[in-house]
């Protein structure tokens, strides 16, 4: 469900996810209310929805021929950005003809576009960009080195460029946005605010129908600021609900408790740790163990419904990226409850800013990224309570050296990972991960080297079982990674 409900919007068509994302985001930054859907989407689902424009990113091979080139009869604008404008071309009736130059930088002098109003030539890097054959109704409106880089349709509104979005990148903001207001004539209404009150009248609605909200959380800001939320609409009749999985961080149960009694909202929490702990038992793959965590939650979740009367409705904190991901939570009861998420328009950094501006606090805006099955998920092979105990403390001393250098802040995410390193003779091994966000990719931090070594220091002290401790280097596309 979408609840930003109306058309005043752009229409992202996602061949890759990460440059979806960053094309989303900045024109969210600019104001402009973006979705991004599936790249399979079809010309009569995307009339059906009525955007004002569109814009395709990226094309890896696998999602050459998907294109529905019946889209470009719809009459609505359309943008396609790097290797996307490649697949544009060829709906048009145009063709690539090979390689022109591949990763590197050219100079680009651009022409009389909407397109490209108020900018001047410069350097943009390039991925490939091919040699085009134009149709004769398409005129080149940017060059570089006489390659054509970018052209348009300005009949149809159709336009492409050979470039894709690149970091620090100011002139692919004003493209995109030049595109988005000039051509499109979408509307600048996209604030936290103005979203924020759309979504509380949404919940607002659902409470004047009467009957209970359930709510689950988790401790994440996420499920936090979704519970506030539904508090405001239902008031009493909301029920916070935390399942105490035996996975969590060092303190971090502690602490849901100590912030949803101080944000006056009641918690229902229930301790299943034993019982998940013992059908962790010879579990090693991660999809057993997220089977066993799922499958407690949900019976949880439908045990604690069942024991609520009246009509009821579920509220969970899923967000934007999380749907796009695929990573759905709407599994935690059975299906004949109705389903709320109110953040699932938001990208986890904008649900970040909703809950500073709920006046949550920092604690609660910047809490790390934890996954579903919680420490279980970065345990390799079985999870014992021995092995449980062990990542807890390296877990708890790596955070407490990152807080005290001044990092947290900095970095997107931070954990360590425990491991048997067999060729080791069956030592345990901790690694460590630190990373940034950096628009598609996590991007292992350069941490303090004295930082490293006290933090090594430490766990080879207080866990007598870990033998080793790593430093893991390897950047990985988001969504890709092999730890949440």
């Amino acid at each position: 469900m979408d609840i930003m409900q109306g058309n005043d919007m752009i229409l992202i068509l996602n061949y890759a996810d990460a440059f979806a994302a960053e094309a989303a985001q900045r024109l969210r930054d600019e104001r402009i209310y973006t979705r991004i859907i599936s790249g399979m989407t079809t010309a009569g689902q995307i009339r059906a929805m009525e955007p004002k424009g569109i814009i395709l990113c990226g094309e890896p091979v696998s999602a050459q021929g998907v294109f529905d080139a019946q889209i470009l009869n719809l009459g609505i604008p359309l943008l396609a950005m790097g290797h996307a404008a490649h697949m544009l071309l060829v709906a048009m009736g145009g063709a690539c003809a090979g390689t022109a130059f591949a990763r590197k930088k050219a100079y680009v002098e651009y022409g009389k576009s909407p397109l490209f109003a108020g900018l001047g030539g410069g350097e943009r890097y390039f991925e490939e960009a091919l040699t085009l054959m134009l149709p004769a109704d398409v005129r080149v409106t940017a060059s570089a080195g006489g390659t054509t880089i970018a052209f348009e349709d300005a009949a149809r509104n159709l336009y492409g460029t050979q470039f894709e979005l690149e970091r620090n990148d100011p002139e692919g903001t004003q493209i995109l946005t030049n595109f988005a207001r000039d051509v499109c004539q979408c509307s600048a209404w996209f604030t936290l605010k103005a979203a924020l009150e759309r979504v509380e009248q949404t919940l607002a609605d659902a409470a004047a129908k009467g009957g209970q909200a359930i709510c689950a959380v988790s401790g994440g800001v996420d499920s936090t600021v979704a519970a506030v939320l539904a508090h405001r609409a239902f008031g009493e009749r909301m029920t916070a609900i935390y399942v105490e999985t035996g996975l969590m961080r060092e303190g971090e149960s502690a602490a849901v408790h100590e912030a949803f009694r101080e944000m006056g909202i009641g918690l229902r929490s229930v301790d299943r740790s034993g019982v998940v702990l013992d059908a962790l038992a010879h579990r090693r793959s991660m999809r057993e163990k997220r089977e066993v965590v799922s499958r407690c939650m949900h019976e949880e979740m439908t045990s604690q419904a069942a024991s609520i009367s009246g009509e009821k409705v579920l509220i969970l904190g899923t967000n934007y990226n999380d749907l796009l991901r695929g990573r759905l939570s709407s599994d935690l009861v059975d299906s004949d409850m109705p389903l709320l998420e109110p953040l699932a328009c938001f990208f986890k950094e904008e649900v970040r800013s909703l809950a500073r501006e709920l006046g949550l606090g920092e604690a609660v805006a910047q809490r790390k990224p934890f996954p579903l099955l919680g420490l279980g998920g970065r345990i390799l092979g079985e999870v014992t309570g021995e092995r449980l105990e062990a990542l807890r403390t390296a877990e708890a001393i790596f955070d407490e050296e990152i807080r005290q250098a001044g990092l947290a802040r900095k970095l997107y995410k931070y954990f360590p990972v425990l491991a048997d390193a067999d060729a080791l003779q069956g030592s345990t091994t901790i690694i460590l991960r630190a990373v940034t966000l950096s628009g598609g990719m996590l991007v292992p931090a350069r941490l303090p080297y004295d930082l490293v070594e006290r933090t090594v220091q430490r766990i080879l002290s207080e866990t007598p079982a870990v033998m080793r401790v790593f430093y893991d280097q390897t950047p990985t596309p988001v969504g890709r990674e092999t730890f949440a």
